[in-house]
């Protein structure tokens, strides 16, 4: 029988990739009410927010899985919110996501997280690829789409063409039977062809990479990932702890020279005065 392993929080690459969808969630669900959005470009933000609502259910269904307490996770750790934010119409609940991956830059650090990714580089460039197919593909039909809807002879008129178009380029394939025919339609497209080529040769680099590496070190690769890891923490938090004495004590240093200044400004004291 398959056991699934309980764990408090997932892989940080993949909370971060979590993170980055769902502020693209929310910025499409404001980009589509801008004056001026051509209606079909306006359907391709409706059709690749569909793909991330997909990506939304597996995050819950993942997260409530693998939780050590579910009824913990789903009231106490605004489960209820992913699930919500599984819903089109309450989009508005990815911000959650967004606030637990403040949260969780907060709790490790800027400096642990490039660390973290810098040693986890082959796990951590499948999630920035996949997210930027995704960003290449929305980018790229939207905007070819409102350059494209003025002119009478474009042959990129639906939300469906201009994403087949952007992944048939980003692919390197080019059937031919969608393409800009105006200036910026075409600048567009240049945009896309620079943009795919450098993302599937990274793509097909890191498969290479993985194919090639030999099994023992694969078998070494867990044990020296969670060793640096834990050095990296130690080191960030260190660093975290000095700065914090340094300013404690630029803080206490500010306060004697004021109390010295303020000893110095004071009238001295009538000797009468005190003998009496």
């Amino acid at each position: 029988m398959l056991k699934i392993k309980r764990r408090e929080e997932l892989d940080l690459g993949y909370e971060i990739f979590i993170a980055a969808i769902s502020i693209l969630s929310v910025f499409n669900m404001v980009i589509t009410y801008f004056p001026g959005v051509d209606p079909d470009a306006a359907n391709v933000v409706y059709i690749i927010n569909a793909v991330l609502t997909v990506l939304f259910i597996y995050d819950f269904v993942l997260r409530l899985a693998t939780a050590p307490s579910r009824s913990n996770y789903f009231f106490r750790n605004y489960g209820w919110a992913d699930l919500l934010a599984c819903v089109p119409a309450f989009r508005i609940f990815r911000l959650f996501r967004i606030y637990k991956a403040y949260r969780l830059i907060h709790k490790y650090g800027v400096a642990y997280i490039k660390t973290y990714l810098s040693n986890n580089r082959a796990a951590s460039a499948l999630y920035i690829l996949v997210l930027m197919v995704i960003l290449i593909i929305e980018v790229g039909s939207f905007m070819v789409l409102q350059q494209e809807r003025a002119d009478p002879a474009a042959n990129i008129t639906t939300a469906g063409d201009a994403i087949w178009w952007a992944y048939v380029t980003i692919t390197t394939v080019g059937y031919g039977d969608q393409f800009p025919v105006t200036g910026g339609g075409r600048m567009v497209g240049i945009m896309v062809m620079t943009t795919g080529v450098a993302v599937f040769a990274t793509f097909a680099g890191l498969i290479s990479s993985k194919l090639l590496s030999s099994p023992a070190k694969e078998e070494e690769k867990p044990e020296e990932a969670a060793e640096g890891d834990a050095v990296a923490l130690a080191r960030a938090e260190l660093k975290q702890l000095i700065s914090e004495r340094e300013r404690i004590e630029t803080e206490i240093a500010g306060r004697l020279d004021k109390l010295d200044k303020l000893l110095a400004q004071a009238p001295p004291g009538n000797p009468g005065e005190e003998a009496a």
